[in-house]
């Protein structure tokens, strides 16, 4: 028993490893190295900001799939195949030559990076008992954020010191030799006859799709997390630069903290929601509440410096910390056989939003080139343009904040025999 134990830990642990990687791609490209790629390949912002949304939205297409394929597959098999994917893409992205060349491989890294999150729900979901999943699920993602940690300030410092190319291509050849350590050390797993779900595809998305209770999860968690990431992965460095006059090093020590904030409210969310008897509700308003607060702040303090700025970015810290808790009750609302799959559905959500946030973002600070201000190694674009990014993410998080009040509370108990499947 204390063997299973021990060998059941060890499989999460190496899953969260590869899936650390995958988030270390999501921070540090476009955003750490915005500049750096727009001066390389004289890209526009927009240009530039595609490099995000491909790999968004090649992982958020592939999510509700990807959940599919762990539900009926298993989960150490795909994360293997998702890790070799990983692993080669991101050792061609840094050898690219040319902005097309850059999205091919991008969108590779995105296809790879679609199977590991889901694998890490679905290994937690069979592996341990439901009671503690909301924690566990907030420490495995806790060890992916810290992946995503690595891609600001530690990544900025590299690509200092040595290039963004030869910083790119350590990072993916060692994810390469995380994913073959993995297959070494769970040959066993991956020799196990998994023993998942065998119906088609369309059936068990459909069920998940026409689930009523989970569409005020999916709205919200979409939202509060699309907010989160465009400031933290896309423009919170590059708005510090353009509007506060501050270098690439002290602005990747914002994005930083603001991974740190993060990644601190999501290890304690899932923890809290245990203390509270496994309620989920309260933290998923106050989360989607600090949403909507962390954008209007950001949009009356734009012009004040970054000093000001840094409360702003905090609260959008603090607003992720409700990420285990809509997937942790998406899984709870539908059919516990199905767990990857209905969490699939909420990242697929989420990722596309990001993606269309990511692509529009780059439209409008194209639309305020004119009033921009080219300097050596990149563009500084204006404090309005950033106001009219604000601004949007304000009135979309206002009514994700009015979803999130008709979340039905499951007390961490699977609903979906208990009637609310109607």
């Amino acid at each position: 028993m204390i063997w299973n134990r021990r060998s059941e830990l060890l499989v999460v642990a190496l899953m969260n490893v590869i899936y650390a990687f995958s988030y270390f791609q999501r921070v540090a490209v476009p955003g750490t190295i915005y500049n750096e790629l727009q001066s390389a390949f004289a890209a526009s912002a927009a240009s530039v900001a595609l490099l995000g949304g491909i790999y968004l939205y090649v992982y958020g297409g592939m999510q509700i799939f990807s959940g599919v394929l762990v539900d009926r597959f298993g989960p150490v098999r795909v994360i293997v195949v998702g890790g070799v994917l990983l692993g080669v893409g991101s050792i061609l992205f840094p050898l690219g030559n040319t902005i097309l060349q850059l999205y091919v491989t991008r969108a590779l890294v995105g296809l790879g990076a679609s199977l590991m999150f889901l694998s890490v729900v679905k290994e937690l979901d069979i592996s341990f008992n439901n009671r503690h999943f909301s924690a566990l699920l907030s420490s495995s993602i806790f060890a992916g954020y810290a992946g995503g940690l690595m891609g600001t300030m530690p990544f900025e410092g590299a690509v200092r010191a040595f290039g963004w190319r030869p910083s790119l291509l350590v990072v993916g050849v060692a994810c390469f030799i995380a994913v073959m350590i993995t297959v070494l050390l769970t040959r066993r797993e991956l020799a196990k006859k998994f023993s998942g779900q065998s119906s088609s595809v369309f059936p068990s998305i459909r069920r998940i799709f026409t689930n009523r209770h989970g569409y005020p999860v999916l709205f919200s968690s979409m939202v509060v997390f699309a907010n989160f990431f465009l400031v933290q992965a896309i423009i919170g460095k590059k708005l510090l630069e353009d509007c506060c006059g501050l270098g690439a090093s002290a602005a990747a020590s914002y994005t930083f903290l603001l991974m740190l904030v993060s990644m601190s409210a999501i290890i304690f969310s899932g923890f809290l929601s245990k203390m509270m008897r496994n309620r989920r509700k309260p933290i998923l308003v106050v989360t989607s509440f600090l949403a909507v607060l962390a954008p209007c702040m950001g949009l009356l303090i734009l012009n004040k410096g970054a000093v000001w700025i840094l409360p702003c970015y905090l609260l959008f810290g603090i607003s992720s910390g409700g990420t285990p808790i809509f997937s942790t009750i998406m899984k709870e609302l539908n059919i516990p056989d199905y767990a990857a799959s209905s969490v699939g559905l909420i990242n697929t959500a989420a990722y596309l939003a990001v993606a269309i946030y990511t692509t529009a973002s780059g439209i409008v600070l194209d639309k305020f080139s004119s009033q921009a201000v080219r300097v050596m190694g990149g563009i500084h674009y204006p404090p309005a343009a950033y106001a009219t990014i604000f601004s949007g993410l304000i009135v979309i998080a206002l009514l994700s904040f009015i979803s999130s009040l008709f979340i039905k509370e499951t007390y961490g108990k699977n609903t979906w025999n208990a009637g609310l499947k109607s």
